[in-house]
């Protein structure tokens, strides 16, 4: 006979997960610790979702696109193309590694461990990269858009990103600075260091 399954225990895991990945990270968050958390047994788990994987990722796809639309929004309600840039690139470097006690590294340590092959995370990667080249394509001056064109440069700042968001769970800050901003933006507007 077939489990029918329950909202209220897919949610139950879903919320025992985030808070474990928040507390703990990807990698010690277990399968056994989450079904603890909501109160289930891990075997029951498995009837809501394949893996673990599978539990991140439908928690970090709508966090992550989220965070790139707020993004999205405070870039747009800039003028100055050089304001657009630093708040881009210092959100995306800074703000979103910092944000939920560094969850963005929780895809990191997840990426480590994936089979490489794995579609649903190429699948988000394509369209958080293809969002930001949007954003891109807002941001930067008109002859200067001509270096987002192909996405190049925003799998770049994705990759910087990831990065970032080692660094941040590493350490407990990200290790970004204002001079790294002020070179990456100065590369980005054409402007001579």
């Amino acid at each position: 006979m077939v489990q029918k399954k329950k909202p209220e225990v897919r949610e139950a895991i879903l919320a025992a997960a985030y808070d474990l990945f928040r507390e703990r990270g990807y990698t010690l968050s277990t399968i056994g610790a989450i079904a603890r958390a909501a109160d289930i047994s891990a075997a029951n788990i498995y009837v809501y979702f394949d893996s673990k994987l599978d539990i991140l990722l439908e928690l970090y796809e709508p966090w992550l696109m989220e965070r790139i639309e707020a993004l999205h929004a405070r870039v747009r309600g800039l003028s100055d193309h050089d304001a657009r840039v630093r708040t881009l690139l210092t959100t995306l470097w800074h703000d979103l590694p910092a944000a939920e006690n560094g969850f963005a590294a929780n895809l990191v340590q997840a990426l480590a461990t994936a089979p490489h092959d794995d579609a649903r995370i190429r699948e988000l990667s394509h369209r958080a990269e293809a969002r930001i080249a949007e954003i891109l394509e807002e941001t930067l001056p008109e002859e200067r858009r001509h270096i987002a064109g192909d996405g190049a440069l925003a799998r770049l700042l994705a990759a910087a990103t990831d990065g970032f968001s080692v660094n941040h769970a590493d350490d407990g800050a990200a290790r970004l600075t204002r001079a790294t901003v002020d070179v990456v933006a100065d590369l980005m507007l054409g402007r001579p260091g």
